[in-house]
């Protein structure tokens, strides 16, 4: 999907909800098949009433399918290929990103985020049905979900955002046990209570989650470092 003359990312606002309902409306009327996806960033933020605006539109699909057909729609409906400047987007591991000629902005993912965080049934069942734009379904992944994926990005923002969603009131457990299952080659746990500790630096909001994930971090640092060691 590499587009060399493709537009360079910008960074226009989408303020409201029109914004976005004018986007997902525009998809949904070009796509030649139903799709469901799930909006995972300030979108689903501002559509909580949790955000007032936002650079983007983080849309997760499940298969690479719907994330080629959203691609699709989006070239059919005035957008190109963008190529993001800030080298932190390029590590976030978007499909692709897609902008039109007025700067609205798509960042489409297929099932993972930054190469560490993935769209699993847990999320689908704790997500909720937001509208119907044409072919096109528009889901919200719950707030303790939107949380643990900007913990794992490094986009400026993401730490206020994420103490929003933290002040509005979130189920630490389940972020917790989501963290804990999703880990594998990259120690999520590690990088969730080094997230937390800025939180709390930063922001002054603390965590009742991070100790304990500071401990399994270490025990699992310890447990790697062991098996090497035997090797």
């Amino acid at each position: 999907m590499s587009n060399k003359d493709g537009r360079k990312a910008t960074k226009r606002m989408l303020s409201s909800r029109d914004d976005i309902e004018d986007a997902l409306t525009r998809v949904g009327a070009s796509l030649t098949h139903d799709v469901s996806a799930y909006l995972i960033g300030g979108c689903a933020m501002i559509l909580y009433n949790a955000k007032v605006s936002t650079k983007d539109v983080d849309l997760v699909m499940i298969s690479e399918e719907d994330a080629g057909a959203v691609v699709a729609a989006l070239s059919s409906s005035d957008f190109e290929e963008a190529t993001p400047e800030d080298e932190t987007y390029r590590r976030l591991g978007t499909t692709v990103m897609m902008q039109d000629s007025r700067g609205t902005r798509f960042d489409i993912f297929a099932k993972t985020v930054c190469r560490k965080l993935s769209i699993n049934d847990r999320m689908v069942s704790r997500s909720t049905r937001h509208a119907v734009y044409g072919r096109l379904t528009i889901n919200l992944i719950s707030p303790e979900d939107i949380f643990l994926f900007k913990s794992v990005t490094e986009r400026a923002g993401d730490l206020d955002d994420m103490a929003l969603l933290a002040e509005r009131g979130l189920d630490w457990e389940v972020i917790l046990s989501e963290c804990v299952r999703q880990s594998g080659d990259v120690i999520l746990e590690a990088y969730l209570a080094i997230r937390l500790q800025e939180l709390e630096d930063v922001k002054g909001i603390a965590s009742p989650i991070r100790a304990a994930l500071e401990t399994l971090a270490d025990r699992e640092m310890r447990k790697r470092r062991g098996a090497q060691h035997h090797q």
